[in-house]
């Protein structure tokens, strides 16, 4: 009578101990679906930063010729204003607006990438407001400006290789989430 008897216990032991982890393992749906669209949205933003950090770089080299136009690099600042204004900041507004939901990893990565957004919009402003000032002097001549195009690269990569980050960690955890197997 104990043999039949003790399969029994051992497998709702098993049960009941899965149950907890089970539990921690799946998400509610609504949730996963936050966490798939905060993923979109950072690669939005890698994209809009790899685009800018390329529009900077080649900024950089325009730097060195005394050949380049006025409007090659009125162009590129102007694709580089566009990319944040509509690249960066509705990214930006919707991954705020989901921020209170996500995990607090997810957060602090949220924080971490606007910051470097927000400096590297900054110095973008500041670059465009100098090469106006400078009048007719060649961009080339303005230090100020070739600085802060250098800045704008810097921020740009930065801004890039967080989103990367973050992004790549929450496409692990997210896979961790559906597949309800912890990964290590």
């Amino acid at each position: 009578m104990s043999k039949r008897l003790f399969p029994r216990p051992v497998s709702l032991l098993a049960v009941v101990c899965a149950i907890p982890s089970a539990f921690a393992a799946s998400q509610p749906k609504e949730q996963l679906q936050l966490q798939k669209e905060g993923i979109e949205l950072m690669g939005q933003v890698a994209e809009a930063a790899r685009d800018i950090r390329y529009n900077a770089d080649r900024l950089n080299s325009f730097n060195r010729s005394m050949t380049v136009s006025r409007w090659t690099h009125y162009h590129h600042l102007t694709e580089m204003r566009s990319l944040v204004n509509d690249g960066l900041q509705p990214a930006f507004q919707r991954l705020q607006e989901m921020q209170p939901q996500l995990p607090e990893w997810k957060q602090q990565s949220i924080d971490a990438m606007l910051e470097s957004a927000k400096v590297l919009a900054a110095d973008m402003n500041s670059a465009i407001l100098s090469k106006n000032d400078a009048g007719t002097v060649p961009p080339a001549m303005n230090a100020e400006y070739k600085d802060l195009v250098t800045k704008i690269f810097q921020h740009a990569d930065t801004l890039l290789k967080t989103t990367d980050a973050a992004r790549s960690f929450a496409s692990a955890k997210l896979k961790e989430a559906e597949s309800g197997q912890p990964q290590k």
